[in-house]
């Protein structure tokens, strides 16, 4: 099932005409004639019969209305139901706590075009104030929709799903962890933070007596150290430091760069905060510029940096002599 908005919305100032209201089971016929009107021009569009909440039968809306790990709004649009919203999360899953998923996001057709989807996704904002990341999907032919999605600062994020030869599904995602440079008096907390990532997650690989040795290194004065040539960025969760990634240039190199000091408080595993990382190290000026980025990865990390395009350096997929796998990525410089 996918989260789509049927408009391209340019249309600003109608926030105090939009309410969100939770729908009851016992309107789930009305909240169903209302997401079949929204939705059936693009199945016909499409034909997509498996996925299409065009064709979701009304037991299926009422039982997503009464679930435990959903909320199911009506778009009230000058006191006129013109649409609906379902926020869902993952009960008991703690790797997904605090992320958000919209699904569907819908809006009948004489209603678009009026700025109501973007206004309705800032409510949410609002209404989930402990959301780190939101999650949806659309159909990529619907370039329309995209562009509204990334205006309201979702980006794209996982691979393609094709539904069928003419429709696609992609994923979007808008996480809500702040970022800025790293400033002196972080470092303590920033050491800490690394610290703990040795000793809860990279000693499952390494052992608990190696961690426990590394750990003893990366004291505030390292973290300051490597800060003093590398471009370092914190990242932050109300006011918490709950990650941090840093890049320079590889020994001095105008053309080559390499990843540094990359890591998330383990509680905050899974939530989207690692991708953000590497998106904002691949916007920093190191990158930029360079042809090549190296990457000195634990045996816990390689997997996740290979989604990025990172492949073993020379092809080369054992330990270096510090442990580490190396990765590398090139590019055209300026990309």
């Amino acid at each position: 099932m996918f989260g789509a908005i049927f408009c391209v919305e340019e249309v600003h100032g109608v926030s105090d005409l939009i309410e969100l209201k939770l729908v009851t089971e016992g309107e789930a016929d009305c909240l169903h004639r209302l997401q079949v009107e929204a939705f059936m021009p693009l199945y016909k569009k499409y034909q997509d019969e498996d996925t299409s909440p065009a064709k979701e039968s009304l037991k299926r809306v009422r039982e997503k209305i009464i679930e435990e790990n959903s909320d199911f709004y009506f778009i009230v649009f000058r006191g006129e139901k013109v649409g609906g919203v379902r926020v869902r999360w993952h009960q008991g899953k703690k790797v997904y706590e605090n992320v958000n998923w919209i699904s569907p996001i819908f809006i009948i057709p004489r209603f678009h075009n009026k700025g109501i989807a973007s206004q309705v996704i800032e409510q949410l904002s609002g209404i989930y104030p402990n959301t780190i990341e939101w999650r949806l999907d659309t159909i990529k032919q619907e370039t329309g929709n995209c562009h509204l999605y990334e205006k309201c600062g979702f980006v794209r994020a996982g691979e393609d799903i094709v539904v069928n030869e003419k429709m696609t599904l992609v994923d979007y995602v808008k996480n809500c962890i702040g970022v800025r440079r790293f400033e002196k008096e972080d470092a303590d907390e920033i050491s800490k933070l690394i610290v703990r990532n040795f000793l809860e997650v990279n000693s499952k690989d390494y052992g608990i007596t190696a961690m426990t040795e590394l750990a003893k290194v990366y004291d505030s004065g390292k973290v300051l150290n490597i800060a003093s040539y590398a471009h370092m960025y914190v990242f932050e969760w109300k006011d918490k430091i709950v990650g941090v990634g840093a890049i320079s240039s590889f020994w001095g190199s105008e053309t080559e760069s390499i990843f540094l000091t990359i890591f998330v408080l383990p509680e905050f595993h899974g939530k989207g905060i690692g991708r953000k990382i590497i998106n904002t190290l691949e916007r920093d000026e190191f990158y930029v510029r360079a042809t090549r980025i190296e990457i000195p990865a634990s045996i816990t990390a390689t997997e996740f940096y290979r989604k990025f395009g990172y492949d073993y350096k020379n092809g080369v997929k054992e330990l270096d002599e510090e442990h580490h796998c190396r990765l590398e990525k090139f590019k055209e410089a300026g990309q």
